[in-house]
């Protein structure tokens, strides 16, 4: 009936991607694959938050952590993409499978129960009996 594909990212909102790339980290650290080299990477940017020197200073509130949040998010990011590619894709395609999964289990999938919506898309002929006559 529906033609729909795993979740893309601006499906998922802020959150649901910054998870997924959380997720993914940790298991690329975990491979034996991956370089220990780039395995340095989220490992500094987890040491600048534990140490007490900052960019901007954490008695500012809310500014403060604003730095150690882009160091933790730019330290995953440019780890993932040094990261070998074919196990960034295969990670990463475990990750959407697993969570299109817990979707369809608590029941928030695309397709409810036999009833159509806008955008499902319904292979076959269409047949107009007028212009048969």
């Amino acid at each position: 009936m529906s033609k729909k594909s795993s979740l893309s990212s601006n499906q998922l909102g802020f959150f649901g991607e910054l998870f997924q790339q959380a997720k993914l980290t940790f298991q690329l650290f975990l491979d034996p694959k991956v370089p220990i080299y780039l395995k340095a990477l989220p490992l500094a940017a987890i040491a600048y938050l534990i140490f007490p020197f900052d960019f901007l200073p954490d008695v500012v509130p809310g500014f403060g952590q604003l730095d150690d949040m882009a160091i933790l998010l730019l330290g995953a990011k440019i780890f993932i993409e040094l990261a070998p590619q074919d196990v960034v894709a295969q990670y990463l395609g475990q990750i959407r499978t697993q969570d299109d999964a817990d979707n369809i289990k608590s029941g928030q999938s695309n397709e409810k129960e036999g009833k159509l919506e806008e955008d499902d898309i319904i292979e076959g002929i269409i047949i107009d009996e007028d212009e048969d006559k």
